[in-house]
């Protein structure tokens, strides 16, 4: 088991936004978190990476208690997310938000800046390195040098996603990472987790987008009003009445699922 939650309580004043959540995930596993908004699954998400302490309850991460810890040290521990609002710097190129991103593997300080030491030459290369692999596994190396502003909506998406690499995580944390896109940029967006499911990355998905979901997800959260209300296989989640009630309505969202 990579990631384990026991009973996360998250509490703002009389709101409970997470109440006794127990979740895990395996190795290799593509889980896929759903829900109503304001069902509770990003404050979710900040509690696992420690953006927000939990109330009570543990984290779990490769065996290790980190509720308490810091997100830059979750993050070193190889756990990665992007954000449902994207957070790049806009003013910054395309290349350097991936060399921010790389700031988790930093163990150069400003004495080997002063003199570029051979450590501090070692640190560069390994960051063009990864501002090639990276930005080559979403498909916009070509775009290094832009501003990432300046990107299209779908791209920014994607460099999302690559700045999340950077970090050399082994847990993904995407959130709602199909939003706002096109049909299109959603078959490019499913081709990229396809790939890293066969490059052994493990991957939570928050994510509206339901025929995405159930084409790539192999197990299902479902979370309502703070709580987890089932958890199944895709086929068990689309005919569970309970589900069906709370969230996902008539819709077929099963159409095309294999």
């Amino acid at each position: 088991m990579l990631l384990e939650t026991q009973k996360i309580v998250k509490a703002f004043g009389g709101l409970m936004a997470n109440h006794e959540i127990d979740f895990h995930i395996d190795e290799g596993e593509i889980v896929a978190v759903i829900g109503p908004n304001g069902s509770g699954k990003t404050t979710f998400y900040n509690v696992i990476t420690g953006i927000t302490p939990a109330t009570s309850g543990r984290v779990i991460f490769r065996g290790k208690d980190i509720t308490r810890i810091s997100p830059e040290k979750i993050t070193s521990m190889g756990m990665a997310r992007t954000f449902q609002n994207i957070r790049l710097f806009g003013n910054m190129t395309v290349a350097d938000n991936i060399v921010i991103a790389r700031h988790c593997r930093r163990n150069t300080g400003l004495f080997d800046a002063l003199i570029h030491s051979g450590r501090q030459k070692k640190e560069e290369a390994e960051a063009e390195e990864a501002v090639r692999k990276c930005l080559d596994y979403v498909g916009i190396y070509d775009k290094r040098n832009w501003k990432a502003k300046n990107l299209p909506y779908g791209m920014q998406r994607k460099l999302e996603i690559a700045r999340a690499l950077a970090t050399e995580p082994s847990l993904i944390l995407l959130d709602e990472p199909a939003a706002g896109m096109n049909p299109r940029e959603k078959e490019e967006l499913m081709e990229i987790i396809r790939r890293l499911k066969e490059d052994k990355y493990t991957i939570i998905l928050i994510e509206h987008a339901m025929r995405m979901v159930m084409n790539i997800a192999e197990r299902i959260v479902v979370f309502d009003h703070g709580q987890k209300i089932a958890e199944g296989l895709p086929r068990e989640i689309c005919d569970n009445p309970i589900v069906i009630e709370s969230y996902l309505g008539k819709e077929d969202v099963c159409h095309g699922y294999a």
